[in-house]
């Protein structure tokens, strides 16, 4: 079940990519930008509402291996919107 939803979002992702494109990168990098912002921001209450040592080394490594996947998200979103540009004709 789950394989099967997370293959109709690659597929919905991939619709959207080739129906709206640079809007549609746009607002992704502006969501996962949003997303880590706010996982950044909230990280020191994470931390201090962990009781025990060992759930909060489990907290801070899962926020740690979280916000490394939105970086990678978002480089790749980025690589996305780099390649929709067209080079500029020199103005003369």
């Amino acid at each position: 079940m789950i394989l099967q939803v997370s293959r109709w979002a690659r597929d919905l992702d991939a619709w959207l990519q080739s129906r709206i494109g640079r809007p549609y990168n746009v607002l992704l990098s502006i969501g996962l930008v949003a997303e880590i912002v706010g996982r950044v921001h909230h990280f020191p209450e994470l931390v201090k509402s962990a009781s025990g040592e060992l759930r909060l080394v489990f907290l801070v490594l899962l926020e740690v291996v979280l916000l490394i996947h939105q970086v990678g998200l978002l480089s790749h979103a980025a690589e996305r919107r780099g390649e929709g540009r067209q080079p500029r004709s020199p103005r003369g």
